[in-house]
């Protein structure tokens, strides 16, 4: 027995070794990243400084691929060439973007800025927000600013709704896609790596966008309030408020679940001057590793996440982008024959913004076959696991809710959750690249809101 043991236990020891190996790399990437933002804060880069940056793991463009430089990990540079001209042909959609104005001009000494589809408006023409789960018509004196997903615009738009459209059905205007791209060519000589950022899509839609929303910026105006991501525009819009001088104070709610890697959260020039977060381990990640001082931050359960029931038991969820199909097919494979899962009882859930990408359309196609080929187990697997692949803020919401989840990572730098961050996680490595997740204690990641909660809450 001994002779049996002692492998054993060298093996999970090794394995502890691997896992704790990862948790101090991801520690050092956000704090390297830290360094390369303060970087550009420097006079040269005025005005926008280090608000250019978008430094997101949840998708793959320009941001990513600077966190793969930082980090080292930059094996293939075919891969991220390919990433960087997708995210700068991207601005193309941008380029003939609408506004629709409120039919009068109406009294308002707050803005909210959101993000909304067709089916989040009602026949009235009423917008029912997602994020802070609020009519529009709910808080007085206040302008709703629409950053539109659809392209169809609704037939009726209530007064106080004004929408930005930055899609469109029309052709590119290719003549403004390289006037602004032109514009930017003089920061080759600053930064390259600060060129690259100032056109990536983001940017330039941040450029469309603060032109957009300039002409409802006045001195009247006391709070705006968004759900923030740490997106360019976002960053772009205090520093135009700045420049302008105008007092408002800018509240910034962290909608999301946190994510593994939160590095587009890092304090950065021109951050939000308050933001709202939904846990103790938030608290403790922003102030502690993301730069912020307590001071802006204001703890209130989640608006946007409540507590009703949401089923994510027997569920495969799929990320943004999945970069990797049969990496997934082939761990699904693996928990399959280990007993982990029963495939066949599981059902698969596309990330909505991801209907029409190659790739999640063919991992769907693979699992599906997959399924179809396996042999009938005789003794049903009782486990209800939540399944996710990838990167995934969802891992979080189905922690909260009291599921068990177990994680196909891709890309483990990126996409695993750390103790060292997320105090309230429990983690155990399964297999090379899979990961069981549960809590110490609920409440302390997200905090889920109840159903009357107040949103005025948040301007005090």
């Amino acid at each position: 027995m001994r002779i049996l043991i002692f492998p054993i236990k060298l093996l999970q020891h090794q394995a502890e070794n691997k896992i704790s190996q990862m948790l101090d790399a991801q520690l050092k990437l956000i704090n390297d990243t830290k360094r390369f933002l303060n970087f550009f804060n420097k006079k040269t880069f005025k005005p926008y400084f280090n608000s250019i940056f978008y430094l997101a793991t949840y998708i793959n463009f320009i941001g990513s691929s600077f966190l793969r430089y930082i980090a080292n990990e930059n094996n293939n540079k075919f891969s991220n060439l390919a990433h960087i001209y997708k995210d700068i042909l991207y601005s193309l959609n941008y380029t003939n973007y609408k506004i629709y104005h409120p039919k009068r001009v109406f009294k308002y000494d707050k803005i909210i800025l959101t993000w909304a589809n067709k089916n989040n408006f009602d026949r009235k023409g009423l917008l029912h927000d997602k994020y802070f789960n609020i009519r529009s018509d709910s808080i007085k004196k206040t302008l709703w600013f629409v950053v539109y997903l659809d392209k169809e615009v609704p037939k009726k738009i209530n007064e106080n709704i004004l929408i930005f459209k930055p899609l469109s059905k029309e052709w590119p205007n290719l003549i403004k896609f390289i006037q602004i791209n032109i514009q930017n060519s003089y920061l080759i000589l600053k930064n390259f790596k600060f060129f690259l950022a100032s056109i990536s899509n983001h940017n330039f839609f941040a450029n469309i966008f603060v032109n957009a929303i300039n002409p409802f910026l006045n001195n009247k105006v006391k709070h705006i309030i968004m759900p923030y991501e740490g997106q360019p525009f976002q960053n772009r819009l205090v520093a135009l408020i700045k420049k302008k001088d105008i007092k408002a104070v800018i509240i910034g709610y962290i909608h999301s679940p946190p994510l593994a890697m939160p590095t587009n959260f890092i304090y950065k020039k021109h951050s939000p001057d308050k933001i709202i977060l939904n846990g103790a381990d938030q608290v403790y990640c922003f102030t502690k590793l993301l730069g912020w001082k307590k001071s802006k931050i204001k703890l209130l359960p989640s608006f946007r996440f409540k507590k009703n029931k949401v089923n994510f038991r027997k569920k495969i969820f799929l990320p943004a982008s999945v970069n990797s199909p049969s990496k997934i097919v082939n761990s699904l494979k693996f928990l399959n024959n280990q007993g982990y899962i029963d495939l066949k009882n599981y059902n698969i859930q596309n990330h909505p913004t991801a209907f029409a990408k190659k790739n999640n359309l063919i991992t769907i196609t693979l699992i599906e076959i997959l399924k179809k080929n396996l042999k009938p187990r005789e003794n049903k697997n009782k486990n209800n696991f939540s399944i996710f692949a990838g990167n995934s803020g969802g891992i979080i919401e189905a922690l909260e809710r009291g599921a068990e989840v177990i994680q196909i990572s891709e890309f483990s730098l990126f996409d695993t959750y750390s103790k060292k961050i997320w105090p309230s996680i429990l983690s155990k490595k399964i297999n090379k690249n899979i990961y069981f997740y549960k809590l110490k204690k609920k409440g302390n990641l997200i905090k889920l809101g109840h159903k009357h909660q107040k949103i005025y809450k948040m301007f005090n």
